[in-house]
């Protein structure tokens, strides 16, 4: 058999569906990272996040036969999607997350996309006045902005593959956007929002 191309997620996924059992791990290594550092941001308890990373991929393994007759577009997006309904199903069954919605209307300001962006202003040689007032616009973002900056710039998605995580149409995902962008500039001076986006572009 033909050796995986690692770097080629259409071929990984073909493999794996056509019964190349060894493409799944690395399927599994290409991706779980990111899924953990997004399950972080989405919600506090570590046990939930890591249960519903591996609940993903033994649904992948043990499915494959019926995802063979699937159309996936975008491996990524998939997984993101598939990971963020099984996270959001453990948090409702707790008390104090009932109000969360599975269309993506977060109630709670539970994600905290601000994380890393704060790092990389502290790691940045800026003032400590623009510093400040850059970690506290993004901080004040509503949840559903700072989960869609985070998607957009930190994970570089499509707004076709932003609208399928979140269910919301690609138009409606775009609004979200600038939205926040606009936010963003309401708050901040012209020169903080370039160095804000240039830290969003930074990779």
């Amino acid at each position: 058999m033909r050796e995986p191309d690692h770097n080629n997620l259409d071929f990984l996924w073909h493999a794996f569906l056509n019964g190349d059992d060894k493409v799944f791990s690395v399927i599994y290594q290409q991706h779980v990272d990111r899924l953990l550092l997004y399950g972080r941001k989405l919600c506090p308890n570590k046990e939930w996040i890591h249960d519903s990373i591996q609940e993903v991929y033994l649904d992948l393994f043990l499915k494959r036969r019926k995802l063979g007759g699937k159309k996936i577009e975008n491996l990524k997006a998939y997984l993101f999607v598939a990971f963020r309904n099984k996270l959001f199903k453990k948090m409702m069954k707790e008390r104090k997350f009932q109000t969360l919605r599975l269309n993506g209307e977060l109630e709670h300001d539970l994600f905290q996309s601000d994380y890393n962006i704060q790092n990389q202003i502290i790691d940045f040689e800026l003032s400590r006045e623009i510093k400040e007032a850059l970690v506290k616009a993004v901080s004040a973002l509503p949840s559903k902005q700072k989960e869609i900056i985070y998607l957009k710039f930190e994970e570089e998605l499509e707004y076709s593959e932003i609208a399928e995580i979140l269910k919301i149409s690609i138009e409606s995902a775009r609004k979200l956007l600038y939205r926040a962008l606009i936010s963003l500039r309401k708050t901040l001076d012209q020169k903080q929002v370039q160095v804000l986006l240039y830290l969003f572009q930074k990779k």
